[in-house]
């Protein structure tokens, strides 16, 4: 494990009934503590963990991790930290199907926040599922 001055954890958790499929990463600054698997699946009731840090404080950090679910569309996850500003970033979504994507910032006042990503299934598909 690589000790860093200061690093971004993206934490993905699937609490759909979807896969998803990493389809794509890349990093703006900072190095990855253990590099992502394009082609890797998050399972159903999975979760996985993604680190990018860096190992001075006057480095910049940042990348993107596009994930696409079996029913199709995008899930993109960005994040930012420059040198001398707070941390930065979201989730963007394209074309979801019965899904829904929510985040959150945790301990942003650290060297190390947490970016918690949740693909859950979308409030309207699981009403209608339950009324057939």
């Amino acid at each position: 494990m690589t000790d860093f001055a200061r690093s971004v954890t993206v934490d993905i958790a699937d609490t759909s009934p979807a896969t998803l499929t990493l389809n794509y990463v890349r990093l703006n600054g900072g190095q990855w503590q253990k590099t992502p698997e394009p082609g890797s699946t998050i399972t159903p009731a999975g979760e996985v963990e993604y680190v990018n840090g860096v190992e001075s404080n006057y480095e910049t950090l940042g990348g993107q991790i596009v994930l696409t679910p079996a029913s199709g569309g995008l899930i993109t996850i960005k994040w930012d930290w420059s040198f001398g500003s707070g941390v930065s970033g979201g989730v963007r979504t394209e074309s979801l199907t019965g899904l829904a994507v929510s985040y959150q910032w945790i301990n942003t006042q650290s060297n190390h926040p947490v970016l918690q990503v949740t693909i859950s299934a979308d409030t309207a598909a699981k009403l209608l599922r339950a009324h057939k």
